[in-house]
């Protein structure tokens, strides 16, 4: 039950700090928080996904959100998934993949980004915003399936021994 709490706590958060956001399409912002949080595999990927942007776009601090009870798990891979200025998008990545569950959500974000069926025409400076991403997501996802590799290697050789 404390799950569901947690997980309808962060979705209220995120909903009163993107109130009367809209992406750069018009939509409202909460939509794409919505479904970056819904490609989560477990709690931990859903609570950050719900959150991920509520450090960028509001005046909260993760002392903040502490105190409402997130996990420390949590609330460590979003202060790797939240930008800091004046970071570069290549430094703010660098950040990111030094966390694995940042790296998952991040990787849940940038999918979501990269959807095009849902924007009518890109402009100049949306293809290179998409060609950014593409590669930082190309780059993340490279990691999660390395980490994958060496995990399934070190089962096999536990097994063998």
């Amino acid at each position: 039950m404390e799950h569901v709490h947690l997980l309808e706590t962060a979705i209220r958060l995120a909903a009163k700090v993107h109130r009367g956001q809209v992406d750069r399409f018009g939509k409202p912002y909460i939509l794409h928080v919505m479904r970056v949080m819904m490609r989560g595999q477990d709690l931990e990927e859903q609570l950050l996904g719900a959150l991920h942007d509520v450090l960028e776009r509001s005046e909260l601090t993760v002392d903040d959100l502490a105190k409402k009870g997130f996990p420390p798990r949590v609330l460590k891979a979003l202060l790797h998934i939240s930008r800091v200025e004046p970071e570069t998008y290549e430094q703010y990545i660098d950040r990111v993949v030094q966390d694995n569950l940042a790296i998952r959500v991040k990787l849940h974000d940038l999918a979501d980004k990269m959807d095009l069926l849902h924007v009518d025409q890109l402009d100049p400076a949306d293809l290179k915003r998409y060609n950014k991403q593409l590669t930082a997501y190309h780059r993340m996802k490279r990691i999660v399936e390395e980490a994958k590799a060496n995990m399934h290697l070190q089962t096999a050789a536990a097994k063998v021994r």
